[in-house]
């Protein structure tokens, strides 16, 4: 056996991981018809064009582009009637990105834990957290594995929360025969580089509720009739909205990109499962146990070292001198609860004002133990295919 790589021996993987594959002529030749067309700016044209390949390749009735996964997920939230003072019931083990979401409609996050074999939020932990103002749930499938969807759908059912499927690190995962994406009442997707399908940056909500994605268009775009009208003035402007809106140079990318998805998927499938066949049985490490009826579109793999922290911590220099992009963290906060922000309920950059639908809400750090439990153990192995 060769020498190991900290210890002198010759790199296993040579080559740096590169995402320039991502990119092809595929994506250039719809840039350049695009660019042809001479429109950019949304709604329609190319736009529209994308929008309908998403709704046909998630299998939904209506897909909006935003301008990333943190627009699509306050678009979506905004859409499904969250207003200030109401409740939405997430993890604290995902990006920043969904509790801004949450926080810039003056909602209060609450936080629930995970299922320490899924890596995923617990049902059981999220009914616990169900309160009087309780409006929105919003299901994490972190990693690209899908949730456990059949016991938020009857939670959704039992007490009429909305369910809001976070599908930032999922596109092209399935729960029994359906596409993540359209099992709640409305979905958010991010397209940064590092997702399974890339526009560079950029989002999408996805619902087959016609209401919602009225109301999504709306918010994404200002409140703009885009009937002609614009230019006349006289705008109803019915509600305070942003400017999220996606061009039509995202939507290009992206249509090249949709037609990659399915083979990028089904690799890193073969990669997942290659992990699962090589490590069964391994003394102190474990892989994600998987939803029932789910099949994982694939992040990084979460596997768990528990045979220490300090042990964990060598091991993975020693993969990372081998040429892996290993990592020690789901996500870049690690544990939300923990944040400054959460922690000091900091709204503002510039000033210790807590808003006051925020004010009076405390937080207990330690409440969900087995996001600090993984946080120690987890060691993320790479799918880049």
């Amino acid at each position: 056996m060769a020498e190991l790589a900290i210890r002198g021996g010759p790199k296993s993987k040579p080559t740096e991981y590169t995402l320039t594959n991502r990119y092809g002529i595929e994506e250039v030749e719809q840039l350049a018809r695009a660019l042809d067309a001479g429109k950019l700016m949304g709604p329609g044209g190319i736009i529209s064009e994308f929008e309908a390949a998403l709704c046909e390749a998630f299998q939904v009735r209506h897909a909006i582009t935003v301008t990333s996964g943190t627009a699509a997920l306050h678009t979506a939230l905004c859409a499904l009637g969250v207003a200030e003072g109401d409740e939405v019931i997430t993890t604290p083990m995902t990006d920043i990105g969904t509790v801004a979401a949450i926080l810039a409609l003056h909602a209060v996050p609450v936080f629930a834990d995970i299922d320490l074999e899924t890596r995923l939020i617990s049902p059981q932990s999220v009914r616990a957290r169900i309160g009087p103002r309780t409006k929105v749930i919003i299901a994490v499938h972190m990693s690209g594995l899908p949730c456990d969807m059949a016991q938020f759908t009857r939670i959704a059912t039992d007490t009429g929360v909305i369910i809001l499927e976070d599908c930032a690190q999922a596109h092209g995962g399935r729960y029994g025969d359906t596409l993540l994406g359209g099992l709640g009442k409305a979905a958010g997707f991010s397209m940064n580089e590092s997702k399974q399908m890339t526009t560079g940056d950029g989002g999408f909500v996805t619902t087959n509720d016609d209401e919602v994605a009225r109301i999504a268009s709306l918010f994404r775009d200002k409140t703009y009739l885009r009937d002609g009208s614009v230019g006349r003035g006289g705008q109803p402007i019915p509600f305070f909205a942003l400017n999220y809106r996606a061009n039509g140079l995202h939507a290009a990318v992206g249509l090249a990109q949709l037609g990659k998805l399915e083979a990028l998927v089904q690799r890193r499938d073969e990669i997942a499962r290659r992990y699962y066949t090589e490590f069964s049985g391994l003394n102190s490490f474990d892989l994600p146990r998987l939803t029932e009826g789910g099949q994982p579109s694939w992040w990084p793999v979460a596997g768990r070292y528990t045979g220490g922290e300090d042990r964990r911590d060598e091991l993975v220099e020693a993969l990372r001198a081998e040429g892996l992009t290993i990592s020690t963290g789901m996500s870049p906060a690690n544990n939300i609860l923990r944040t400054e922000l959460v922690r000091n309920k900091r709204y503002y950059p510039l000033t210790d004002e807590v808003p006051a639908f925020w004010r009076d809400v405390e937080y207990d750090p330690d409440a969900c133990p087995n996001v600090d439990e993984l946080q120690r153990t987890v060691i993320r192995l790479p799918v880049d295919e």
